[in-house]
């Protein structure tokens, strides 16, 4: 679940934890089972072995060749046996098990033409295969129901269903830091007082201007307003400050009437606490500005929004704003 911040407490969480935000997130990875993948290889060559002998017919190969082809079947059926011990899936481990108890129950007959079980493994002896009958050697390999015509069925659902298992997705909880410069991060903290200050300016009512605790209050927010919402000397340079800086500028004039000026280099911007509040002229460009639909203190909430979303991206760091100045 996303975890929700005001944009102050944030900006503490940050400042608290050396400038970083440490956010685990789940990861979803697709990846290659090394163990099924190598009995893949093991059993490509097995089921060589057993396409070469299912080709077979009687007399149509030389005993040497058909001996040679018998010991490849036996070795590779060991080499492919081993390689499976590993793989864990279910349904590739009783396509295995079924290719097993089809050579136990083809012994009688494997021994004959020597191949036998020893420790686990079958082995082959050239001596008892060159006297093997043909009556043996037929049983076992021609035929749809012969040893190896019921092993090369076995083989296509071994296929099947190492493919099946041959990926899983796996998940994985990864850690992330995200640093921040101290310079950034304050001038994220100034944005967001900016458009907290905006908030408070709006929602003062209008008529309410003689009121003399209205009128603190209103003191002490433009007072907050011109120390976080202007800064030309930030070490953060962003297209976005220079517009904000900018809209200040173009609005020099009428934040004049509310007693918000600009030093003579225009480097910062000013609050004089005696404006009188309750002339028009600080009334109506009171409102003006500062009113719920005054596109001046829209606008520049707007703004000071963005800023900080480019400077902590929350997105980044697993986090959702909670939008106090709505």
């Amino acid at each position: 679940m996303t975890v929700q911040y005001e944009p102050a407490k944030l900006i503490e969480q940050i400042s608290q934890n050396n400038y970083s935000y440490t956010h685990s997130f789940t990861k979803k990875m697709t990846e290659a089972d090394a163990n099924v993948e190598k009995l893949q290889n093991k059993a490509e060559s097995f089921k060589k072995s057993v396409k070469r002998l299912k080709r077979y017919s009687a007399g149509g190969i030389s005993r040497d060749l058909l001996e040679s082809q018998v010991e490849d079947l036996v070795k590779s059926y060991n080499d492919m046996k081993n390689s499976s011990t590993k793989v864990t899936d279910q349904d590739v481990q009783k396509q295995i098990k079924k290719l097993d108890q089809l050579f136990a129950s083809n012994e009688k007959n494997l021994k004959k033409i020597g191949v036998e079980k020893v420790n686990g493994k079958y082995t082959f002896d050239t001596k008892t295969f060159q006297d093997a009958k043909d009556k043996t050697i037929n049983a076992l390999f021609v035929g749809h129901d012969s040893l190896i015509g019921q092993a090369d069925k076995i083989m296509r659902k071994v296929d099947e269903t190492a493919s099946d298992a041959q990926y899983s997705t796996n998940e994985y909880i990864i850690n992330q830091t995200k640093k921040y410069e101290a310079t950034d991060l304050a001038l994220a903290a100034n944005m967001t007082l900016a458009g907290q200050t905006i908030s408070t300016l709006q929602a003062i009512p209008s008529g309410s201007f003689s009121d003399h605790e209205v009128q603190a209050l209103i003191k002490l927010s433009l007072q907050s307003f011109a120390q976080s919402v202007y800064h030309t000397d930030s070490a953060t340079e962003t297209e976005k400050l220079d517009r904000l800086n900018q809209l200040c500028l173009d609005q020099k004039d009428k934040l004049a009437k509310l007693g918000l000026t600009f030093d003579s280099g225009e480097k910062n911007m000013l609050f004089h606490s005696n404006i009188d509040m309750t002339s028009s002229d600080f009334q109506e460009t009171y409102h003006e500005l500062f009113s719920k639909n005054a596109t001046f203190g829209n606008t520049v909430s707007t703004y000071c929004k963005e800023i900080f979303n480019d400077i902590i991206q929350p997105d980044q760091i697993g986090v959702s704003i909670i939008d106090v100045q709505a």
